[in-house]
Order: structure tokens, then C-alpha cells, then sequence
């Protein structure tokens, strides 16, 4: 089973589709998803963004050392920027790097029942009684797992039958911050991320929705669900981009969220 997987985005009001600056990626065959931010004042980020997201998409870095597993994506980001084409101030700021946020996830399957071991010869037990003792059944979770990588305050939640059950990496409004944890394209900027970035792993079932935003729609969304509301209705309810775009808007303009790009999917397991 596949899930259904809807994606919508924004530019900041007053912005062209061209200046947007998050990234989004995701391959339904190996069940990956993530969203990036990139940061603005950084040179050619909306290129590392679009890596980052690309690159989980195709082999996140679980197992790896973060470092092993950016070298590709920072090496094709220094060869698509224009190096000779730059004045030199430009030229200057590029080799600081780009900076991005990055939340993934990865659906995994079922845990596999072990195999039970081979039934032992005969017993003294089972010699003088006529049958062996009750052999012990192997352990299992039945459920199939998922596990999430972030750096940075792009966020998901996972929502199971009108209640939030998962809000990874941040889970209160008050987290949120102007200078939140950044990978860059530039190695020496990321010895103190390394050290940073979180994992979880956790269990989903047949109905949940799983929600990927970055930093402006996720922290109100976390307000509101602080508040008590559960803004997840109108989130699953949206159907088009238009249907985005005047939800987006109606917020913008009414001051609960901030102009900013927004982007959002939602990965949903149909129940059966």
C-alpha cells in the first residue's frame, strides 16, 4: 500500500512564484518525504534546498555520518555556481556557502515475524512425559514503523484519528526562533550541526496523516493547536492550490500568519 500524497506552496505575499524560496521532494516508491527553508541571505540556496530535499528523497542519511552524506550535494553545488560570472563581492559571499533547514521522513514496513528456532532434539521432559514443554513465541511489533531526520525548524506532525500523536523536532510555538540550526553547502559551517540534528522514529497505522511545513506554517500551526484547535481539518480539507492560496491568504491578511513562504504536504494512509 502506497500513501496518497498531496502538496500545495507559496511565495510571501507580494513575491513571484519565481522568488519562492522552500524546496519539497518526495519518491513513492521508497516511501520518502521532505520539505527544506532556505535561509535568504544566503547565495544560490534555493539550489541547496532542492539538493537536500532530492537527496533524502533518494537515500536519507540514517546510518551514515552527516558529513559523508552531504560531500555529493556540496560538491554539485559548487559546480553549478557560476563562479566565473560573479563580481567579486558576490563571488565572496558564495564561498560562505547556502543554508537550508530540512525535515524528512521515511516510511519502513512491517517488522518480519523471526523466524522460531529449530524444535530441540529430544528431552528428558518430553522422553519420559511423552510431549516437549511449551516453547516461548518470538517477539514482534506488528506495526510498521517510520523514522525522521531534521535539522533546522521545518516540522512534521503526525495525526491519527483527531488527535496529534507526533510533533517533530519542535513541539511548542515558543521553540521557534530567528536563527534556527542550518545545514550548509560549505563543510566547515556544519561541525556544531552535526552534533545537533534529532531523529525519532515511531509506529503509523491505516488513517493516519502525516504533515511536512516549514518554519511560518508550522509554528501556526502549533499555536493554534495550543490554543486547542486542530487546524488539521482545514489543512486535509484543502483540495486545489487555489484552495491553498485563499487559505493562505485568509490567514496572512488577518495577521495569525506570518508572510512568509509557506509550503505544506500532507502524506496520508487510506484506511482501508
Amino acid at each position: 500500500m502506497l500513501p496518497r500524497v498531496q502538496t500545495f506552496w507559496l511565495p510571501k505575499q507580494g513575491n513571484t512564484a519565481e522568488e519562492y524560496e522552500d524546496a519539497f521532494a518526495y519518491s513513492l516508491a521508497s516511501r520518502r518525504f521532505g520539505v527544506a527553508d532556505r535561509a535568504t541571505e544566503s547565495s544560490f540556496a534555493d539550489l541547496w534546498a532542492q539538493n537536500l530535499v532530492q537527496a533524502f528523497s533518494e537515500k536519507p542519511p540514517f546510518g551514515s555520518e552527516l558529513a559523508g552524506w552531504l560531500e555529493p550535494m556540496q560538491s554539485a553545488w559548487r559546480e553549478a555556481v557560476p563562479w566565473d560570472r560573479l563580481p567579486w563581492f558576490a563571488e565572496e559571499k558564495a564561498k560562505n556557502g547556502a543554508f537550508a533547514t530540512l525535515v524528512g521522513i521515511e516510511f519502513l514496513g512491517c517488522a518480519p515475524r523471526p523466524v522460531p528456532p529449530p524444535p530441540p532434539k529430544i528431552a528428558f521432559w518430553e522422553r519420559f512425559f511423552g510431549h516437549s514443554l511449551p516453547q516461548p513465541v518470538p517477539e514482534f511489533d506488528p506495526k510498521p514503523k517510520w523514522r525522521a531526520f531534521s535539522v533546522g525548524d521545518s516540522c512534521l506532525f503526525q495525526i491519527r484519528g483527531g488527535r496529534m500523536l507526533a510533533s517533530f523536532p519542535i513541539d511548542k510555538a515558543e521553540q521557534f526562533n530567528a536563527r534556527p540550526l542550518l545545514l550548509c553547502s560549505n563543510p566547515s559551517w556544519n561541525h556544531t550541526v552535526r552534533h545537533a540534528l534529532k531523529t525519532l522514529e515511531s509506529t503509523y497505522d491505516s488513517g493516519d496523516c502525516f504533515l511536512l511545513a516549514t518554519d511560518a506554517l508550522a509554528h501556526w500551526f502549533l499555536s493554534h493547536c495550543e490554543a486547542g484547535g486542530k487546524l488539521w481539518n482545514s489543512l486535509l480539507a484543502l483540495k486545489s492550490d487555489s484552495d491553498y492560496a485563499a487559505f493562505i491568504g485568509q490567514e496572512r491578511q488577518e495577521g495569525h500568519l506570518k508572510n512568509d513562504d509557506t509550503t505544506l504536504m500532507l502524506v496520508r494512509w487510506e484506511s482501508d
